[in-house]
């Protein structure tokens, strides 16, 4: 079950955006009609997946639908499964030829493509405890300022990053396995010393700085309204000054900006660089994949802000049926139905704010891996969405070339931001 920057879903990635396919322009407002609480619920609807339909998920989804029809005698549920490839354009297709199904499994980007043109209900609008009954992180994730909306989905299975350490290659160069970086800044500390103890062979640090790190340096990617790229902040530029010279002293692999560098996970799995991060189930994994690595995995909370990758149940506006919709929707993403889904997809995290009473999520088992458990945990309640749902692989792609001209020192860190914030609103602009 791969997983990206830009977004997952348990079988396939896909980052492409409705924007681009079709979809755009201003809502029509039907997203902020509100749904009677007290309508009967009976009828038909149809409730769509994102690549899920195999011999792992099926039987779940099956036996998830008769109970709810168990529980609301009269009432039909009809589950249709997409193939991973093509989804945005698939939903795009949907969303033109008015068939969007009644309830929707979206990921961030391409719900905030779809609630753009009205296509979704506003939850906050018809469902009062959604903050208290799901975690922040996630409402938070599909609230998009452009829209006005607090809450285009309901958050359903969750992840994010924890730090993972070799706790080896750090004894090794003379560092403290119990006293890791928290921040970045104590990263470029902690890589100095990995860097003069082994002489440049080891490295703590292999990845160049992308969006996260502008985030994190305080710097909001976008103006408060969501509609204008405005990240070329002092801050910002300072954090990449910051990794140029610790490139240019050799604390990263020296082609960490060409097309031969491997990635940062890679390399860790070579036991080349002493830090990489993955989902909380890293280290189980680790252990099936490279069984001499795995011992020496030390885990510790994401630096600065962790990342959250979200997949959501959204309810389409234009239902016929949208007070069994929506109920459909909550039944589907409810506490007990969230942790019997997330115990059939390790590594991922169930979007209810009661899922912090699973001991499962809240006490580790005194094992490495029981730790990360718990950290990955944590670090999703105030993880964020680096990446806006109108950032697309273009502008990421020019970004990436101005990180490079200023790391190797061809442009100023402050040239090379003013650059790619000018690209990439003029990217959106199109």
């Amino acid at each position: 079950m791969p997983r990206t920057r830009a977004g997952f879903t348990l079988a396939v990635i896909a980052a492409a955006s409705l924007t681009g396919c079709g979809v755009g322009g201003a809502g029509t407002g039907s997203s902020q009609q509100t749904v009677a609480s007290d309508a009967p619920l009976k009828g038909a609807i149809t409730f769509q997946t994102w690549s899920l339909k195999n011999d792992k998920f099926t039987p779940y989804f099956t036996a998830l639908i008769k109970d709810f029809e168990t529980q609301h005698p009269g009432t039909t549920v009809n589950w249709v499964d997409q193939p991973g490839d093509g989804y945005a354009d698939k939903v795009s297709s949907q969303v033109t030829s008015d068939s969007l199904p009644d309830v929707i499994n979206l990921p961030q980007d391409i719900a905030h493509s779809v609630a753009k043109v009205g296509g979704l209900l506003d939850l906050s609008k018809n469902v009062p405890t959604l903050a208290q009954d799901y975690v922040h992180s996630g409402v938070a994730a599909y609230t998009y300022p452009d829209l006005g909306g607090d809450g285009f989905a309901f958050p359903w299975y969750l992840g994010t990053d924890v730090s993972f350490w070799n706790k080896a290659m750090l004894q090794r160069d003379g560092l403290d396995p119990a006293k890791l970086p928290k921040t970045f800044d104590e990263l470029v500390a902690q890589a100095k010393v990995m860097h003069d103890a082994s002489g440049g062979k080891d490295y703590l640090m292999s990845r160049p700085p992308g969006l996260s790190d502008i985030v994190n340096s305080g710097t909001p990617l976008m103006t408060p309204d969501g509609k204008k790229f405005d990240f070329s902040s002092a801050p910002a530029a300072a954090m990449l000054d910051k990794y140029t010279a610790a490139y240019a002293a050799g604390y990263l692999p020296s082609n960490v900006l060409t097309s031969t560098y491997e990635g940062n996970s890679a390399l860790f799995t070579k036991q080349e660089v002493a830090w990489t991060t993955g989902g909380g189930n890293y280290i189980q994994s680790t252990t099936q994949s490279n069984p001499t690595l795995a011992p020496q995995i030390v885990p510790s909370p994401a630096l600065d802000t962790p990342p959250l990758y979200v997949q959501g149940i959204s309810v389409a506006a234009k239902s016929k049926n949208l007070p069994l919709a929506l109920a459909f929707g909550r039944f589907v993403t409810d506490d007990a139905n969230q942790k019997a889904f997330i115990k059939l997809a390790p590594g991922f995290l169930p979007g209810s704010a009661a899922s912090a009473n699973d001991p499962a999520y809240s006490k580790s088992d005194g094992t490495a891996q029981g730790d990360a458990s718990v950290i990955a945990y944590q670090d999703m309640q105030k993880a964020v969405i680096f990446t806006p749902p109108v950032w697309t692989d273009a502008m990421n792609t020019f970004l990436n070339q101005q990180v490079a001209l200023a790391m190797t020192g061809k442009e100023s860190a402050k040239q090379a931001l003013d650059n790619a914030v000018s690209r990439a609103n003029q990217l959106l602009g199109q």
